[in-house]
């Protein structure tokens, strides 16, 4: 194949990048892993789902009041919520984001650490894509904005523009590229082949044995694309996908002065969060999709953001008032107990009013409506372009998750709340990681009644990142972790 691909006048890195893809043995379908951040935690009368006595796969996510995690409903088969676990550090509030996902037991911004995203991207040989939408304040990056780390902390990718040009080309980037699968770079040389080049190499692709044979699927992808004038180079990977609202913050934010002290920069105003945080799950969807950036983390806010999120109200038609401050007003209203329940009342989220936190997890569900709209629905209805007969949500492995469990109690643990109210850490995952996980479940560790003997039960959170990281292929360990959650790994 090398040999026939020089005698074709293909460059020497090109042709052997073609002869090594056609030769080597099927390693399965890739996997992508995804970690999108929700910032100040739930009210668990609006988030834990519904189990049917004594069965974790009979569960509802649309049937606690507002329901935060509704927008899942219809993916469930994928979905898996955990219940039980803690963070590091359990003195820590908003500020525990520095440690959440790395274990590491102290709130200081000096000790080195590194992330679960980051620890799953080393274990793969590829570079994270790290992105933001108003990650942190808009002089700096500080603690409360340092949710992912590679020994130092990452100031998240601001420009969604500068991503996608980063991972889909456009001949004017400056910055560098992240790493991309060599499957994908390898479609995009296949661009420039003749259609007598093409045919030629396809014949030379006979002997192959059909598990060895992706590039014969690729050269086939080409020539469609050629012949079709360009369409559907978005299901093959072959062309740069259509993004319209990073094209429209591209625009938006083209030659804008920014202010030495960050206060005009268009990347940190309030009024582009929406925006902002649209674009960049385009640009994590169609990564994922193309296998660009296997492996990617998105933070929109940062810890303590106080953006106001009366827009929640007012674009789905509902008559909750959601005006106030995301994080004092809204997530720190506290909940009021149901007039009939009592210390010694059976433990249900019920046990707590619905009403008065209702405005805070409506914008909660607003997180997951986006993460679901942009992200899982595509991944969930798209060919994997890389696994023919899968969808690209079956190889993906995406970690939905908070810094807090309780936003107005600040609860790094797992506890049984008065009056009999169960909560949780928020801690949900979408995908099958290519078959590695067995989801459609709730799995629920040991809760504690109280604080002092949660702090005992509770099952550290490093557990589940280890978790992850073997549904990815990967074999790491935590701070805080004791084992892998064999239950729901295949």
């Amino acid at each position: 194949m090398f040999l026939k691909a020089i005698a074709l006048g293909l460059s020497a890195p090109i042709a052997m990048k073609m002869a090594r893809f056609a030769t080597a043995q099927s390693e399965g379908a890739p996997k992508r892993f995804f970690l999108f951040y929700m910032p100040h935690g739930i009210a668990p009368e609006h988030y834990n789902p519904r189990v049917a006595e004594g069965d974790w796969k009979n569960f509802a996510l649309d049937q606690t009041n507002e329901s935060i995690l509704a927008p899942l409903e219809p993916y469930k088969q994928y979905v898996n919520v955990y219940e039980g676990f803690k963070f590091p550090d359990l003195d820590g509030t908003h500020e525990g984001i520095i440690n959440c996902l790395s274990g590491v037991n102290t709130l200081d911004s000096t000790t080195p650490r590194t992330t679960v995203e980051h620890v799953i991207a080393k274990g793969l040989g590829v570079k994270p894509l790290i992105l933001g939408a108003c990650s942190h304040q808009p002089f700096g990056l500080d603690a409360h904005g340092m949710l992912f780390w590679d020994g130092t902390p990452i100031d998240p990718q601001k420009d969604p523009s500068k991503a996608a040009d980063a991972l889909f080309g456009t001949g004017g980037s400056s910055e560098p590229s992240p790493e991309v699968d060599p499957n994908v770079e390898l479609r995009n040389s296949l661009l420039s082949l003749t259609e007598a080049e093409i045919e030629s190499l396809s014949g030379s692709l006979s002997g192959l044995t059909r598990e060895q044979n992706k590039l014969q699927a690729h050269l086939a992808a080409v020539q469609a694309l050629k012949s079709s004038g360009g369409g559907g180079g978005q299901s093959s990977c072959t062309s740069r996908p259509t993004l319209p609202t990073v094209e429209q913050v591209r625009s938006e934010s083209a030659g804008q002065v920014i202010d030495p002290s960050g206060g005009n920069d268009y990347f940190y105003q309030e009024a582009n969060f929406r925006k902002l945080l649209q674009a960049q799950l385009e640009v994590v969807s169609q990564a994922l999709v193309c296998n660009a950036a296997p492996v990617i983390g998105l933070m929109p806010m940062y810890a303590v953001c106080e953006f106001d999120f009366g827009f929640v109200g007012q674009t789905d038609g509902s008559n909750i008032n959601t005006a106030g401050s995301h994080h004092n007003t809204l997530s720190h209203t506290t909940a009021q107990q149901s007039p009939s329940a009592q210390y010694n009342s059976p433990i249900s989220v019920d046990n707590y009013m619905p009403g008065p936190r209702a405005p805070f997890a409506r914008c909660q569900r607003w997180f997951t409506q986006q993460l679901v709209d942009q992200v899982v629905s595509v991944l969930a209805t798209t060919d994997d372009p890389a696994a023919p007969g899968t969808m690209v949500l079956d190889n993906t492995l995406i970690y939905f998750m908070s810094e807090i469990g309780d936003g107005a109690n600040h609860l790094r643990l797992s506890m049984v709340e008065y009056p009999q109210v169960p909560s949780s850490l928020h801690l949900v995952t979408i995908g099958r990681a290519g078959g590695a996980l067995d989801t459609g479940q709730v799995y629920r560790s040991s809760i504690g009644s109280d604080a002092a003997n949660a702090k005992q039960v509770n099952r550290p959170a490093g557990d589940l990142h280890v978790t992850l990281a073997r549904a990815m292929g990967v074999d790491a360990d935590f701070p805080d972790a004791e084992g892998a959650i064999t239950e729901v790994l295949t």
